[in-house]
């Protein structure tokens, strides 16, 4: 199993509640329909619980810096062969150009965290 992981922040242009609304009704259904040509497995939006009470504390109790993103995306496959090989196609070549469009509607890329990873389960 393979994953991309991204750390999103929006487009300064647009509030929490139109990125999140974007995100959620219009980019999420872009991915689905794309899923065929890119061979993705799974695909996860994460978004930040409003009440910042227990991430504070949890930051506190640690040192930790504040975190300041405005989700997560997660993208799987079953093997990191799979991913790169479907990359290749005219399709996938077509559908990553129509994602990456999109985003840049909403995402900050600049300000966006982005890498793959492989997951271990541990429990």
């Amino acid at each position: 199993m393979i994953k991309l992981i991204t750390l999103v922040k929006r487009k300064k242009t647009l509030s929490y509640q139109e990125f999140e609304d974007y995100w959620r009704n219009h980019h999420a259904t872009l991915v689905n329909s794309q899923k065929e040509a890119l061979g993705i497995y799974r695909y996860v939006q994460s978004v930040p619980l409003q009440d910042k009470k227990p991430g504070n504390a949890m930051r506190n109790s640690r040192g930790a810096p504040f975190f300041d993103y405005d989700g997560m995306a997660e993208i799987w496959w079953q093997s990191k062969e799979k991913m790169l090989n479907i990359r290749t196609s005219p399709e996938a070549k077509k559908a990553i150009q129509l994602l990456l469009d999109d985003e840049n509607q909403f995402v900050d890329h600049s300000q966006s965290l982005i890498w793959y990873v492989t997951e271990r389960t541990i429990i």
